[in-house]
């Protein structure tokens, strides 16, 4: 009894210590079915330690007291990743299994620790990783997948064409072209967890040697890469009976049908490896020698003191007595995490940090497709385009907008022919990590090839008739952390029927420019920046410092991305975009929060129209 009431007080401490990591993961897993085997993750590592329940029987638990360095130093670490400038969900997973590490080294000691280190440290395959790091190695892989499919799907009879990312698969009877785009979801990141999850799980269940293990492991890549490809190509050639096949769930579905093949696969390696070691032909060598006295007595002491110890889980006897929880080392266990838990929750609630964001629509819940299709200068070009839903999946939001703007006839100059502009709009909220779509990983992968880098450009606003909004401005510069004076101004939309206020110094607008070379041939030319928290930026990187600071109650950010093929560079593109922003910007400025009002805290409003941003 007492050792159960030992782990539970413990466990019940440590689970309130790093309980906002807890539930952040269960929300990615719950609402990504790509992070869906994390649930899995802490029932595979249990059952190693059950496999290993024999040695660990045999192994006495002693207090070990420099355990309680690695126990502290997560406190700290947790902290800085929850609440510091480099706050993110990968961090805090790494704090909590170094609190583990340090937990279970202060209570059993460093030989009880050796054979359960691996499977403390296979939990890391259940935390989220950055969605930064993703993107880094998404898009490679997003390529491997794509080359592969193609020539698979070529070398199987079917008629594929591959440009970037994207696949058009040929109908053999109709001839028609079927584009197959490779998903970030079919891209085999996400994939390659899980196979890395599910190879390690194999090396250390099945195998025994370490060099067996890294060979396994080694070949979760490889394998997650040969699966995805294998993957595109049988959506390639459903789609060409189905387009329905490659869209929508069932490509998530296929998936998790080659992990249970790939689970076929890393066992036959397991099979092949073990192979490899004759451990039958060494054990009756081993039989012969005869033990020293240091081998001796240490086998003598394991077997005196194996009794005792085998009655309970981990070496803790379940003879012990109730003072066993008055013991040094629980005692000094639950002191730290109780302390620790306290500390946290004060600190966090002292400083007002809001660690969840609540998500913010604009007024009426307006979408960015309501933005106006005609401006003095600029006219709408046919309908707004619609992505299919995987698209829209990788995209991560529906609330979006992908339009031409072509500029009236009345606004071009003698002997200049119109600019033709198209203008995409997506809106997030109440997401903390995150990182925007750009046009240099999302044309890259369409098949465009970047010919000449990023670079930020002023725009340059023509802001006459846009008035100076004196209270906005005092409460901006109030509520700035570095005492940076900035200017709020108001402009009325075309319809003259609401004021609108626009970005905080938005007279100062910079854009992110770069240039690409289409696949069929031309370039095309991209500028964007971001509308954060009632600020701009002009980098993926602000957004986060724009939207997530640390007080907020909510979070928004919208990409504005402007991209034509008829201007001849990146400033010229910037002098075009500061034509059609001069005067759409208003009206997309009424697809968001009134960051003011947000901050007086008189909206967003409950039913009964009271203020809700408090809350």
């Amino acid at each position: 009894m007492p050792a159960a009431v030992m782990v539970l007080v413990l466990g019940l401490l440590f689970m309130l210590v790093f309980h906002f990591f807890f539930l952040q993961q269960h929300r990615f897993s719950r609402d990504n079915a790509d992070w869906s085997h994390a649930y899995f993750i802490p029932v595979i590592s249990l059952y190693m330690l059950w496999r290993a329940r024999e040695e660990l029987g045999l192994l006495r638990p002693v207090v070990f007291w420099p355990g309680l360095i690695p126990l502290l130093l997560s406190v700290p670490c947790y902290l800085l990743f929850q609440i510091g400038s480099a706050s993110n969900h990968m961090g805090q997973g790494a704090a909590m299994i170094l609190g583990l590490f340090g937990l279970l080294l202060l209570l059993l000691g460093p030989r009880v620790i050796q054979p359960i280190f691996l499977p403390l440290a296979f939990l890391a395959f259940g935390v989220t990783i950055s969605e930064r790091i993703m993107i880094a190695i998404t898009f490679q892989l997003q390529g491997m997948a794509a080359h592969g499919g193609y020539v698979l799907l070529n070398l199987l009879g079917v008629t594929t064409d591959l440009s970037g990312h994207t696949l058009e698969v040929q109908h053999p009877q109709t001839g028609a072209k079927i584009p197959l785009n490779i998903a970030e979801a079919c891209s085999g990141m996400r994939m390659v967890i899980a196979f890395a999850a599910l190879g390690m799980a194999v090396a250390l269940v099945e195998l025994k040697h370490w060099w067996q293990r890294i060979a396994l492991f080694m070949c979760g890549v490889p394998v997650a890469l040969a699966m995805n490809v294998v993957r595109v190509a049988v959506l390639g050639v459903g789609s060409m009976y189905n387009p329905e096949v490659a869209r929508g769930q069932a490509h998530m579905f296929i998936g998790f049908v080659l992990l249970a093949l790939g689970f076929v696969v890393f066992m036959c390696i397991a099979w092949a490896l073990n192979k490899t070691v004759n451990d039958e032909a060494a054990k009756p060598a081993a039989k012969t020698l005869k033990p020293g006295p240091v081998a001796s007595a240490k086998v003598a002491e394991a077997k005196a003191s194996a009794p005792l110890l085998k009655a309970g889980a981990f070496g803790i006897g379940t003879g012990l007595t109730w003072s066993a929880l008055r013991q040094p080392g629980f005692v000094g266990a639950a002191a730290v995490l109780g302390v620790a838990a306290v500390s946290i929750s004060t600190l966090i609630a002292v400083l007002g940090v809001q660690l969840t964001k609540k998500p913010i629509q604009a007024n009426e819940g307006r979408q960015v497709s309501a933005v106006a299709r005609e401006t003095p200068s600029w006219i709408a070009m046919g309908n707004d385009a619609q992505m299919p839903e995987e698209m829209i999946e990788e995209l991560g939001t529906k609330n979006y907008l992908s339009r031409v703007y072509r500029q009236k006839d009345s606004a071009v100059a003698k002997g200049k022919r119109p600019i033709v502009l198209e203008l995409h709009l997506a809106y997030y909220t109440g997401m903390i990590d995150t990182v925007p779509h750009v046009p240099e990983r999302c044309l890259t992968a369409a098949g465009f090839l970047m010919v000449k880098s990023a670079e930020t450009l002023p725009v340059g606003l023509d802001v006459s008739g846009w008035s100076l909004d004196v209270d906005a401005t005092e409460l901006a510069t109030k509520l700035d952390r570095d005492g940076r004076e900035q200017r709020v101004l108001a402009a009325w939309t075309r319809e003259r029927d609401a004021r609108v206020r626009m970005p905080r110094d938005v007279d100062k607008l910079e854009m992110r420019f770069s240039s690409f070379q289409a696949p069929g041939g031309g370039t095309q030319h991209a500028g964007y920046f971001f509308i954060a928290n009632g600020g701009w930026t002009s980098s993926a990187e602000g957004v986060r410092l724009l939207a997530f600071k640390l007080d907020d109650v909510y979070a928004y950010y919208l990409k504005v991305q402007v991209t034509s093929g008829m201007v001849e560079n990146s400033a010229e593109l910037a002098e075009a975009s500061r034509g059609l922003l001069r005067e759409l910007l208003p009206d997309i400025m009424r697809s968001t929060p009134d960051w003011t009002e947000v901050q007086r805290g008189t909206y967003p409003l409950d039913r009964e129209g009271a203020s809700v941003a408090g809350r």
